[in-house]
């Protein structure tokens, strides 16, 4: 949507973890996102399909497959491979980043244009699927909400930052801020430069699991609950 150094992060990791959220945007169910993620040692690899569903499927058609590979290392995420395939119906894109000593190196991508960020000024941040494995996963009771990444995605630069926790009993909810930083054209800056959003948890023993992922979009409010 997301300096890669997440501040004081304390998740929790399974082996191996499936999640399965369906996408409301105004209320209208959307699509899908389902994403895996595996976990050994510091070493992590990701996967995500979102796509669309039910009738906006007949009208809209969409689908993103992302992958990433790296490394979780007191705290601080390291990429070292992405790539995304993405159908639009009406555009496809494939693209692949490598990272070396901290700097995306574009392996794969469309024609570039001329608003686009260079790879080579964009050093310690992290892809966006990383980004949504660091948003989405587990929070720790102790620590919760404090992850404040800066994340490229091979043309567009921007923050994810978590502003505030409330903790209520067995639920908690995240407030912040995503916030364009550059690689955008003219009609996109003029459309917003920041975009609040929410989670929502419930308690899992000693940690909180989101639930509710809700965000405002240029096409309304949009919602990603777990199914």
């Amino acid at each position: 949507l997301f300096l890669a150094v997440l501040a004081e992060t304390s998740f929790t990791f399974a082996a191996t973890s499936k999640n399965q959220f369906n996408i409301y945007v105004s209320g209208l169910k959307v699509g899908e996102l389902d994403y895996t993620v595996n976990q050994k040692g510091s070493r992590y690899s990701i996967r995500a399909i979102m796509k669309s569903t039910g009738v906006v499927s007949v009208f809209a058609k969409y689908l993103f497959d992302g992958r990433a590979v790296g490394s979780l290392e007191n705290g601080r995420y390291f990429p070292q491979k992405y790539s995304e395939n993405s159908n639009t119906g009406k555009r496809k894109s494939n693209k692949e980043m490598a990272y070396e000593k901290g700097v995306p190196q574009l392996i794969k991508g469309e024609k570039r244009k001329s608003y686009w960020l260079a790879p080579d000024s964009q050093n310690d941040t992290i892809d966006p699927m990383t980004a949504i494995h660091a948003l989405l996963s587990d929070q720790s009771s102790e620590t919760p909400c404090k992850q404040n990444m800066v994340v490229y995605d091979g043309a567009r630069r921007f923050s994810i930052r978590l502003l505030s926790s409330t903790i209520n009993n067995q639920n908690m909810s995240c407030k912040g801020i995503f916030t364009r930083i550059g690689g955008y054209s003219k009609k996109e800056w003029a459309q917003g430069t920041q975009f609040p959003f929410e989670l929502k948890y419930v308690a899992v023993g000693n940690i909180f699991r989101l639930e509710r992922f809700i965000m405002t979009t240029l096409r309304g409010r949009a919602s990603f609950v777990r199914r």
